[in-house]
């Protein structure tokens, strides 16, 4: 053996950690040199060992090697070349030096591990070679086909590495010709995760999550997972969805009937094996509305999911252990987001009795990737109810705001920032979580997204402005944005964008802060119709909606629908469609209520006051929230329940009944014109009795509502900025006169939000904006006596316990 190599490597052992790229490119010069003039002698290989021995030493325990100026020496292409895919052809022969392709294949593994900008290119030229990623297909595909290499432990652990090697790879993939060499290893993946070799290891598993796996076992359950997860080239959905039809019923079965005691002691191992395998088993293909392909699906996996939130109460009792408390939660709770987006999946999830105080215990885990998931998962299954009962609903603000700071100005968290916004759409539906951002400041943090051009025009801003169209329905949010004119004006250049999401949401969010107020207070004496019904839908309900609009239109209705006939603007097409639509088609469902574009819709057609039929197209779908204002009192069409032609008919004899009513008030109109004038002189003096609210001094109010004086009141309704509605029919009432109409309100809220707005209106002329009635309810809480209101039990219902006030009840 050459000294001079024995000496270098002495040398990288001893001071390799702190050397400099530059000093050891001198080293690596001295080894490719040796190595060339001995040219496939006995020596050579003993060299090349010692060589790769230190250089594997040297990457466990340090990043030194993975510099760009060390990845691109030509000492590593050698190996590769002349070392690695010699042996890898070799790979049939008894005499293969194993040891020093095991070492050979941790050393690029190793170096892989700290991938960066930097290193990207010169890793890529490395390890993104045609005739090495062609020997790696060939080795799965003799597995897949023959079940070669299977028991030969040191050749497995080969590919393990360079498998490794390739995914870390894959994120950074610089050019199309990588991604057309790599696409047959990814198929050689998928083939073998199909095998029957893949089912009988997998069936072969202990039944507990703590054993440790054998090479065979990561291999083809973990490994090639892992590969098939992070190709980043074209995905043949046909092809992927070969795997869960051949592995979900083996992993079901076998996940199902492990021992729930060992999850506390799950090995890093099997929590790999896990994430990889269930990951594209349960969310194959990255989208967020993707559908469950038949029935097995669906029963296997409500199966995990009912399986993996019933680990979770278990988990905390071995939360004492951190690094494994951390990993088995974290897969459980990105798991558990996964399958929210089956919408099927998602309605069973919300029956499991345990799994949103088990979310809302992780949402308080000190670790942000498991905190994220756990909030994501319960925006997606809580409804207002849910949130009402918790102890400290302003906790889901808190966290929000908090990450959204932590990643808006991080250039590594991107990603993160995109994922917050997007699942923050799934609150900001909910009216308390809506106060309680705005309170926790986050508008200026949207503004900032939506103003600064180092923000994604669709991943970001426009999720960014679709939470501040949502937020617009308070009036707070809408009185800060008006008094930020530069904001306006670069909504109003948004508006006119050529991506027409972009510039349907912009235009939304001006119509809200511009045009709306306008459009609803503006009066109407039109007699007749363009349309007899305009259908209101999300387009996750379109199917049905449209199949509602086909039977509609064969029977000579004209209907008006989004399908064919929106132009131009698209909030000013859906203002002009209500205006000009005798009957609005509610089509209520989960998808509706968290479109801020159908509340939009809804929103408008109420205060325009049309005649609105509300349909239930999801099965088993209970309105709450602005939606169960807007429709509460109203008979609803259930077609998700009932045969559709069933439905339909009940729908005809809706709208025939409200004709005919309507045909009656018709004809009773003159009277009421003639008693409405007689009247109108009343009202006036009515109106002149009004007091001015100006000369109406903000007061400091007691803590307890009992302590009230109809001065305290008056002062309350002007504070909170609702002197113009609800302040007019309260200026007479004391505290405990109050107190009782609240009270009445928390036992229907939808009922007496009719009666209130009937009230003001009739005698008054004015509407009730459902967010005045909601800011009234939010406000008041504070002051309110513990244990004072006895509400029915209904989905709409504000527990006891949320609306009290300590000091009131201490006093």
């Amino acid at each position: 053996m050459s000294s001079l190599i024995d000496q270098h490597c002495a040398t990288i052992q001893e001071k390799g950690a702190t050397m400099t790229a530059d000093q050891m490119k001198p080293l690596l010069d001295a080894f490719i040199s040796e190595l060339q003039k001995k040219n496939a002698t006995i020596t050579m290989i003993k060299s090349t060992e010692l060589i790769v021995a230190t250089l594997v030493n040297l990457s466990n325990n340090s990043q030194q090697v993975s510099e760009t100026g060390l990845v691109a020496h030509p000492l590593l292409s050698f190996l590769r070349d002349d070392v690695l895919l010699k042996l890898l052809y070799q790979r049939h022969d008894n005499n293969l030096a194993n040891d020093l392709l095991v070492n050979l294949s941790m050393f690029y593994a190793n170096i892989c591990r700290h991938n960066n900008k930097k290193n990207d290119f010169v890793l890529n030229q490395l390890l993104m070679n045609e005739p090495l990623i062609k020997e790696l297909t060939s080795c799965l595909n003799e597995i897949s086909e023959h079940g070669k290499h299977l028991h030969n432990t040191d050749f497995l652990k080969v590919l393990r590495y360079l498998l490794f090697a390739l995914c870390r790879l894959e994120k950074r993939r610089e050019t199309t010709d990588q991604l057309v060499m790599t696409a047959p290893l990814f198929s050689a993946s998928i083939q073998c995760l199909c095998s029957t070799y893949t089912i009988e290891t997998l069936t072969e598993l202990e039944q507990n999550f703590s054993q440790k796996l054998t090479d065979r076992q990561m291999l083809l359950l973990s490994d090639c997972s892992a590969f098939v997860r992070r190709f980043s080239g074209e995905r043949n959905q046909k092809q992927i969805m070969e795997v869960p039809q051949a592995l979900l019923n083996s992993f079901t079965t076998w996940a199902i009937h492990c021992d729930p005691n060992s999850i506390g002691q799950c090995s890093e191992e099997m929590v790999e094996l896990l994430r990889h395998l269930d990951a594209i088993l349960v969310r194959p293909i990255e989208s967020e509305t993707i559908e469950i392909l038949n029935q097995e699906f669906y029963d296997r996996y409500c199966q995990l999911v009912s399986h993996w939130s019933s680990f979770l109460s278990p988990l905390f009792q071995h939360s004492s252990n951190k690094s494994n408390f951390t990993s088995i939660t974290r897969f459980i709770v990105r798991d558990l987001y996964n399958f929210t987006l089956y919408p099927s999946i998602l309605d069973f999830m919300r029956t499991i009795a345990c799994l949103i105080p088990m979310l809302l215990k992780l949402g308080d885990v000190q670790q942000d990737e498991t905190q994220l998931n756990a909030y994501r998962c319960l925006g997606k299954v809580m409804t207002e109810e849910d949130i009402r009962k918790m102890t400290n609903p302003g906790q889901i603000a808190v966290i929000y705001v908090k990450f959204i700071i932590d990643a808006i100005d991080n250039p590594k968290k991107k990603t993160r920032f995109c994922s917050l916004l997007e699942s923050l759409k799934n609150w900001v539906q909910h009216d308390q979580v809506k106060v309680d951002l705005i309170n926790q400041k986050i508008l200026p943090l949207l503004v900032r997204t939506i103003m600064e051009t180092k923000f994604d025009l669709m991943d970001v801003q426009k999720s960014a402005l679709e939470i501040l169209l949502a937020l617009c329905f308070n009036k707070n949010a809408v009185l800060y944005l008006k008094e930020n004119e530069s904001f306006i004006k670069h909504i109003r250049k948004l508006s006119t964008d050529t991506n027409s999401s972009l510039q349907r949401a912009a235009e939304g969010l001006l119509w809200k802060l511009e045009k709306e107020t306008e459009a609803v207070t503006k009066s109407s004496t039109k007699r007749s119709y363009q349309y007899d019904i305009m259908i209101s839908y999300s387009h996750s309900d379109k199917q049905l909606c449209h199949s509602i609009h086909e039977r509609l239109s064969r029977d000579g209705f004209r209907v008006w629908i989004d399908r064919d006939q929106m132009h131009g603007s698209t909030m000013m097409a859906m203002a002009e469609a209500i205006e000009n639509s005798d009957i609005i088609l509610i089509c209520m469902s989960d998808a509706y209520k968290q479109s801020v574009y159908c509340q939009s819709e809804a929103h408008y057609a109420f205060e325009k006051q049309r005649y609105l039929i509300p349909l239930v197209v999801k099965l088993r779908y209970k309105p709450d929230g602005w939606l169960g204002i807007i429709v509460s009192g109203k008979l609803y069409v259930d077609f998700a329940k009932s045969e559709f032609n069933l439905g339909y008919e009940r729908l005809k004899t809706e709208i025939q009944q409200y004709r005919q009513k309507n045909a009656t008030s018709s004809m009773e109109k003159t009277k009421e014109i003639q008693h409405h004038n007689e009247l109108s002189s009343v009202v006036k003096m009515d109106r002149e009795m009004l007091p001015m609210t100006e000369n109406i001094l903000c007061i400091n109010l007691p803590h307890c509502i009992l302590q009230w004086t109809n001065e305290h009141v008056k002062s309350f309704f002007i504070s909170i900025g609702l002197k113009n509605t609800l302040f007019i029919i309260c200026m007479k009432l004391d505290g405990y006169r109050l107190l009782q109409l609240y009270e009445m309100c928390m036992i229907n809220r939808e009922s007496m939000f009719q009666t209130l707005k009937s009230e003001l209106g009739e005698q008054h002329q004015k509407s009730l904006p459902i967010a005045d009635y909601l800011t009234f309810l939010h406000e008041i809480k504070k002051y309110v006596p513990l244990h004072t209101v006895k509400a029915r039990p209904t989905a709409t219902t504000i527990q006891s316990d949320t609306v009290s006030s300590v000091a009131c009840n201490v006093m």
